[in-house]
Order: C-alpha cells, then sequence, then structure tokens
C-alpha cells in the first residue's frame, strides 16, 4: 500500500496490532479527572502546572496531564487477577521551552494486578519490538532501579543531602557527587561507589560486571542479579544487539521501584518511549496489586527530517460531469485495488499526482506520459 500516513499514524496502527496479539484490550477514558488526583501526587508528574476548570456540580477538574495516574485511579484490580490494557490518548501539559500548554500524544500499555517474572519480561520485549516497529536502528536502556536506591539507602545521609546526590547521580554530575558525599563525610570507597554510579552504562555483560564489582551490599548483589536474569532472558531472545545497560537512571522514588527503561530512535532526537515498574505509585492510590507498563511520545515520531511527498495522491482519474457516476464509481474503487490512493477530477486541477487515468466511453484507461 501507499498510503501516505504521518509516521505517528503508522506506529499507532502498527502497535494496536501487536499489542492486541498478546491480549492487551483498548482503554479508552474521558478527557476530565478531579483535580485533586494530580494534586495530591504532583510528583508523578513532569510538571505541576495543570489545566484546571470548575465543574456544573461545583467540582475542580482537570484536563488529564498524565495516562498512567488515571489508569491506576479508575482499576478495580487487586493481586489476585491480571489486567493487561492499551491505550491511545492525548495529555495535556506545559510546555517549559514556549511557556504554553501543549497537547500531546501518547500510546501505550499497563500490566496490572498479578505481574509475575514472565509479566515483566512481556513487557520490556513489547518494548523492544515497539522501538522495531519505529526503527530498527534503535537503542533500548534497561535499569533496575532499586541498585542505586539501595547503595544511597545505605549512605545513612541526612534527608537533604539524600535528595541533593540523588539529583547528581541523575544529571550524572561527578563533581557535585563527590562534594555532596565529602560534606556528608561518607568513606573513601563510598564516595567512589558514589561518583561511578552514573558511568554504570553500556553493554550488558560488562556494565553488570561492573556493578557487582562496585556493590557495596547484599541488596545490591541481589538487584545485579535480578537484573542479569532479564538481561540473559532478552541475550536468548536475541534483543541483546539493542540493549543497553545504564544504572544511574533512577526516576522518582516514592512512585518507580525495580525495572525501568528507556527507548531511543538513532533518527529523533529525543526520548520516544519511557516505562517501568510502579509497584509503589499502586500503593500510594490505595490499590491492592503491582503495575508495570510504558507509553510512547507519538509527537517524537514526527520530528524526523524526512523528506514532503512530492505528490498529493498517486493517480487521478479524469472524467465527465456526464458519465454515469456509478461507473465513476467503479473505476475510482478498480484504482484503488492497486493499493494506490486516487481523487476523481472533471478537470486538470492543482494537483500532484504520479498517474493518471481517463473514463472514456465507461472504460478506464491509463494516459501514457
Amino acid at each position: 500500500m501507499t498510503y501516505n500516513l504521518r509516521p505517528d499514524e503508522k506506529a499507532s496502527l502498527e502497535l494496536r496490532g501487536l499489542y492486541e496479539k498478546y491480549g492487551y484490550k483498548k482503554y479508552k477514558m474521558g478527557k476530565f479527572e478531579e483535580y485533586s488526583l494530580y494534586a495530591s501526587n504532583s510528583d508523578f508528574l513532569s510538571g505541576d502546572r495543570v489545566i484546571t476548570f470548575t465543574d456544573l456540580d461545583g467540582r475542580l477538574l482537570a484536563l488529564k496531564p498524565d495516562v498512567t495516574l488515571s489508569v491506576i485511579n479508575n482499576t478495580n484490580i487487586t493481586s489476585d487477577r491480571t489486567e493487561k490494557l492499551y491505550y491511545i490518548e492525548n495529555v495535556y501539559r506545559e510546555n517549559r521551552e514556549s511557556h504554553s500548554f501543549k497537547e500531546i500524544s501518547q500510546m501505550g500499555l499497563e500490566y496490572l494486578g498479578n505481574v509475575t517474572k514472565q509479566g515483566i519480561l512481556e513487557v520490556i520485549i513489547l518494548a523492544a519490538q515497539t522501538l522495531n516497529e519505529i526503527s530498527e536502528d534503535n537503542i533500548l536502556e534497561l535499569n533496575n532501579m532499586n541498585y542505586g536506591v539501595h547503595l544511597l539507602e545505605s549512605l545513612n545521609v541526612k534527608e537533604s543531602m539524600y535528595f541533593k546526590i540523588l539529583n547528581a547521580v541523575r544529571q550524572k554530575n561527578s563533581a557535585a557527587i563527590k562534594e555532596y558525599a565529602v560534606k556528608s563525610q561518607l568513606e573513601e570507597k563510598a564516595v567512589d561507589t558514589l561518583c561511578k554510579l552514573p558511568f554504570l552504562y553500556g553493554t550488558i555483560d560488562e556494565t553488570l560486571d561492573r556493578a557487582e564489582e562496585l556493590a557495596l551490599n547484599d541488596e545490591m548483589l541481589q538487584d545485579t542479579a535480578f537484573l542479569r536474569m532479564y538481561c540473559e532472558a532478552l541475550k536468548s531472545l536475541g534483543y541483546e544487539k539493542n540493549l543497553r545497560l545504564d544504572l544511574s537512571m533512577i526516576n522518582d522514588i516514592d512512585y518507580y521501584n525495580s525495572i525501568t527503561f528507556k527507548g531511543y530512535v538513532r533518527s529523533l532526537p529525543g526520548c520516544v518511549l519511557a516505562g517501568g515498574q510502579y509497584d509503589k505509585a499502586m500503593k500510594v492510590l490505595g490499590k491492592k496489586g503491582d503495575a508495570i507498563g510504558f507509553a510512547v511520545y507519538l509527537d517524537e515520531l514526527t520530528k524526523e527530517y524526512a523528506a514532503p511527498s512530492r505528490y498529493d495522491v498517486d493517480a487521478v482519474l479524469l472524467y465527465d460531469e456526464e458519465d454515469d457516476m456509478v461507473q465513476v464509481a467503479k473505476a475510482v474503487a478498480m484504482i484503488q485495488q492497486e493499493g494506490k490512493t486516487v481523487r476523481g477530477i472533471t478537470s486538470d486541477e492543482d494537483i500532484r499526482y504520479r498517474e493518471k487515468y481517463v473514463l472514456s466511453n465507461g472504460n478506464l484507461v491509463k494516459e501514457v506520459k
């Protein structure tokens, strides 16, 4: 077929089929949520500004800035069963560059409830397959967030210094890490491990071996073994080529835990996919059960610098206004059966096309250039 779909349209069509093959069901939600949901969980959001309005019944509502919080809030799932959902939704967030709100199109899936090891692996595989659908030239960065958290918790530093070190690790700022670590009077080995954490990035075996060497406690060793288990499974399934590890990738520790990941495509400037386990978020919102999922930022897919199509349609059908309209419709259908886009015209209009057909005495004739 030669239909000219935008990258985001093409991806959403292909990914919908992919997710449904694994038993995920389409989930549709309303545009509005009670503002209190986002106000009480602002740390979960990428920004603290939300578009709000007062409903006719006096409730303060918001245009949803996030899908995952809405899914958690509206699910009745428990740890005794499993719910597998996918969605195509628009969210409304602040654009810090233009100081205005923007509508963002995203697609994703959520695996909720009784999340087994196999379920976690399935979601990681689907993240990898999602990137492959977008482009084979991609990288999926994987992490066990607990490794970094258990390192920081073992240091027993003041809460204010804890978050300063955490932010410095996220920013890969080794100078700031060392400064805060020295101020906290940490031992030399702990300082060295902290400074190396932001650079625990690379191929599977090399990065895991380095992580084991740097581990300061049994919990960190267990975290490394947990991550290695999934990496070995992914290697066996043929995903090693596009897989990298980044153990400095630490999301909000009040909501996320354990396995997290991000996806990139070489031809696109930003992160196109992000996700992981958010068991803590489920508990914060009073839900029984665990969860893992990811979002695909469809708007990012339109940023590829592709040349615009030279043509408006593949073909035009030139017909006379006196021609039988049923014959015209059948002629259009015949051209479409060849997988072509077509527009019927009664005169040579300013339309860019590859091929031209003429309806002559009820017969479809292709003109030769």
